[in-house]
């Protein structure tokens, strides 16, 4: 069975919805270090799980993670919030990390810095072969809308219902290589193509290529992503265990020789635009082809996450449902931070 791991972004919000510039000082208090990171904005904190095969073991460890985080926040002031886009205040720039590198960034893109931050969930997936996982970039292109469409949850930024379900995948189409990975005959093109944005300018160093599928810049794995960050943990587990599935499938594909299924770019786009919408795919397709690939107990959670998902919806379905309800700004701050942290899963 493949491996998979998954790093989640957050925000840092005061009661009122203001963003909290303490990353710094969570990071710190969680204790966690290469498991919990500051990330663009200093209202920002990132973690990334164990490397897991049992999805069992992969929800135990987000769930440790987010308890651990959250509580750190909690001293320092702020509410860990699970959202794509800071829904009721926009960050300031000059909130950026202390870190040389996303001052960099700033510098060198100040386009798709001034909105402030977004918050994805990327998934990696283990293959050492990177040949494989080459010709499996390729053939992840027309699964993207529907990864997308799982896992809108961003309909609010800057106070106001922005009539997207995923505002983040819009606010990040303005990096120059935000964008679904090519078709490419092997490992050392998709190297070159990586060099090429990296000397044009476009991307800042090869872990600056922001593919929504790409061959990781750190490990050997193929890192999904796509996805806004999920509200719950639940949200994440099936997500995870699909991208897994999807890429085992694709996988298999590969070895076997079957034809790659050819499918514009323009296609994808579009597809992947209505996902961020709220009218994208559904998601049929994609449950049959992950559904051979599913195996022990990834079946039980996929089949019956999704059964949850389509009665409660997606995550920015639910966050208007909680933001229509009677109250101040801080009830659906307090709502978010719940849904982010459940009681029940801290027990």
């Amino acid at each position: 069975m493949l491996t998979m791991g998954v790093e989640e972004e957050f925000l840092l919000l005061a009661d009122d919805g203001s963003v909290r510039p303490v990353g710094a000082a969570v990071v710190a208090a969680a204790r966690l270090p290469g498991q919990v990171k500051p990330e663009y904005m200093r209202y920002q904190v990132e973690t990334a799980s164990a490397v897991c095969t049992r999805v069992e073991d992969l929800r135990r460890d987000l769930v440790r993670l987010r308890v651990a985080v959250a509580e750190a926040a909690d001293r320092a002031g702020a509410r860990l919030i699970a959202v794509g886009a800071a829904p009721l205040a926009a960050g300031p720039r000059q909130a950026l990390s202390g870190d040389e590198r996303y001052r960099e960034l700033a510098r060198r893109y100040p386009g798709p810095t001034a909105p402030g931050a977004t918050c994805a969930c990327q998934v990696h997936v283990g293959i050492a072969d990177r040949e494989v996982a080459v010709a499996v970039l390729g053939r992840l292109r027309p699964w993207l809308p529907a990864l997308l469409a799982l896992t809108v949850n961003s309909p609010y930024a800057g106070g106001v219902d922005t009539g997207w379900a995923s505002i983040r995948y819009r606010l990040q189409r303005r990096w120059p290589t935000f964008r679904p990975p090519g078709v490419w005959a092997d490992a050392q093109r998709y190297d070159s193509v990586v060099a090429s944005l990296v000397t044009s300018g476009a991307a800042l160093d090869p872990a600056a290529v922001y593919f929504l599928a790409r061959l990781s810049s750190r490990y050997p794995t193929i890192e999904v992503r796509v996805a806004d960050t999920c509200l719950e943990v639940d949200d994440t587990v099936v997500y995870a265990a699909t991208v897994r599935a999807l890429v085992a499938g694709l996988v298999d594909d590969v070895r076997r020789g079957v034809p790659a299924r050819p499918v514009p770019g323009r296609l994808i786009n579009a597809r992947l635009l209505a996902a961020a919408r709220g009218t994208g795919p559904a998601v049929g397709d994609l449950m049959a082809k992950v559904e051979p690939y599913l195996a022990g107990s990834d079946a039980g959670v996929v089949r019956d996450g999704l059964q949850r998902m389509l009665h409660l919806g997606t995550g920015a379905e639910r966050q208007r449902r909680m933001r229509a309800l009677p109250g101040d700004p801080r009830r659906f701050v307090r709502l978010l931070a719940e849904a982010t942290v459940p009681v029940a899963t801290v027990s």
